[in-house]
This record gives C-alpha cells, sequence and structure tokens, in this order.
C-alpha cells in the first residue's frame, strides 16, 4: 500500500475512533420529548376529607335556624373577594362566618 493511502486511512479510521468514543451511545435518545401524562390518582373513602358538623353554643337551634345560617354563611362566602384559591377561601369565609354565629365545628374521625 502506498504511504499515502496509509495516512488517508489512518486518519479515516482514528477520525471514526474518536467519533465513537465522543459520542454516548449506550443512552438511548428520548422517543418522545413531551412527558407521558401521570394515571389519575385513586380515591377513596378513607381518603377523603372530614366534613366538620356544625353545633350552637351555648344552647342548640332548631333545623330551620341553622339552615338559615347555613345559607347565610354560603351566600357571604360565595361573594368572598380575594386572590388565591376559590375552596380556600369559600372555606375561610364560611367558618369564619359560622363561628361568628355562634356555632363550633366539630368532626368525627
Amino acid at each position: 500500500m502506498p504511504w499515502r493511502l496509509r495516512k488517508v486511512v489512518v486518519i479515516i479510521a482514528g477520525g471514526l475512533v474518536l467519533a465513537a468514543c465522543g459520542s454516548d451511545a449506550s443512552v438511548p435518545l428520548p422517543s418522545d420529548p413531551v412527558p407521558m401524562p401521570r394515571p389519575a390518582p385513586k380515591f377513596s373513602a378513607a381518603s377523603a376529607p372530614v366534613v366538620p358538623t356544625w353545633r350552637h353554643l351555648p344552647e342548640p337551634v332548631s333545623a330551620e335556624q341553622f339552615d338559615q345560617d347555613k345559607a347565610t354563611c354560603t351566600q357571604i362566602a360565595r361573594s368572598t373577594p380575594g386572590v388565591g384559591s376559590p375552596e380556600i377561601k369559600f372555606y375561610l369565609a364560611f367558618t369564619n362566618c359560622m363561628r361568628s354565629e355562634g356555632y363550633e365545628a366539630t368532626s368525627k374521625l
């Protein structure tokens, strides 16, 4: 083999070796750059939040009075302005209103 041809073969072979060593062929490239959606969490009754029961202090009130107070507090809580999560705003405004009407939240676990 002529010396010029050997130089060309050595240069090409060296370039291929360097290219093979420089690339990380063991790590496959992701076929889809968008992540797959996560499955929806399983809902069970045991993981459901505990809904408090309301007790009027110092003495109990009638069911009609309770329903009226609850409706008033619901209306106030729905119209509460502010920033943040609507659920949290409603919960805080409703709870504060019920407490101001003389009720205490009790939850049974």
